[in-house]
């Protein structure tokens, strides 16, 4: 009876140490970085009024897109993989490179393409469906039968 008891109590203990550890694991990957605030005596406190020493969290620098579009609900990609809702994507942060951005509207697809640079803002607007920004064509060329161009002033 005793030995059934004392594998009972180790498999019980065993247990309980795989638990520990899978629970401690997380909390051994959170972010490090320096929070602000100061040592004073035995406590650790902030300052009065926020004023004080504030660090910084490293990684990596990210640039920041500012997205205007004239429907909230415009489905927006990026690099081809639904990113969201326009609603939802008013501001969001990229790594630095360049990025095919597009806004669907039902059948209406607008595409624009950007570079992101670290630490800087880039503000992307879309218009409405329908709107096309392609340029005019180039006027037709002179047949054989149109009139000559006048001189300029000044010639003859």
């Amino acid at each position: 009876m005793s030995h059934i008891r004392i594998s009972r109590a180790i498999v019980f203990a065993a247990i309980i140490m795989s638990l520990l550890v899978i629970v401690s694991a997380p909390a051994a990957a959170q972010r490090v970085g320096f929070y602000g605030g100061y040592w004073g005596g035995p406590f650790w406190g902030y300052p009065a009024y926020g004023y004080g020493p504030y660090g910084y969290y490293p990684g990596r620098a990210l640039g920041e897109v500012h997205l205007k579009s004239p429907d909230s609900n415009a489905q927006i990609f990026i690099n081809g993989a639904l990113a969201g809702r326009a609603h939802d994507l008013k501001r969001f942060y990229l790594a630095p490179g360049t990025y095919n951005i597009e806004q669907r509207i039902g059948t209406d697809v607008q595409k624009q393409r950007v570079y992101v640079i670290a630490n800087r803002s880039l503000k992307l607007e879309f218009d409405k469906p329908g709107v096309v920004h392609n340029p005019p064509p180039p006027p037709p060329a002179p047949g054989p039968n149109a009139a000559p161009a006048p001189a300029p002033e000044g010639q003859k």
